[in-house]
């Protein structure tokens, strides 16, 4: 029954919003409702939304070939405050995985690309 309260208020929400603003709804309602079955933790959705409070200005980047310095330290920052995320600056930075992270960053379609092993089972959607 929820399900169906659930689409058919998206059904006619969606009736009055304009094309572009669909997607931006869509996307609220379905990490709202993953936030309240906690397939999203607070930490990931925190970091979504303000990334990380530390200043990792310090941190050499050691990926320069694929990384911008902004890039690097926002690397940082989820390795701080996600799990799921731990030692991702030593993946870039390894050069058995760069060719991965390159292919992954260079792509129009980075959704469809592997990642490094570890981070596909260790990841979730969000």
């Amino acid at each position: 029954m929820i399900e169906d309260v659930t689409k058919a208020f998206y059904v006619v929400i969606c009736r009055g919003l304009f094309e572009k603003d669909k997607l931006l709804y869509s996307f609220l309602n379905t990490s709202s409702i993953q936030r309240r079955s906690g397939a999203i933790t607070p930490d990931e959705w925190n970091t979504f939304l303000r990334g990380s409070a530390s200043d990792f200005k310090d941190k050499e980047n050691k990926a320069k070939d694929i990384l911008s310095d902004e890039k690097w330290l926002g690397l940082w920052g989820l390795e701080e405050c996600c799990p799921a995320f731990k030692d991702i600056t030593a993946s870039c930075a390894d050069t058995a995985d760069q060719p991965t992270w390159r292919e992954y960053m260079e792509s129009e379609n980075p959704e469809k690309c592997n990642l490094p092993a570890i981070y596909e089972d260790r990841l979730n959607n969000f």
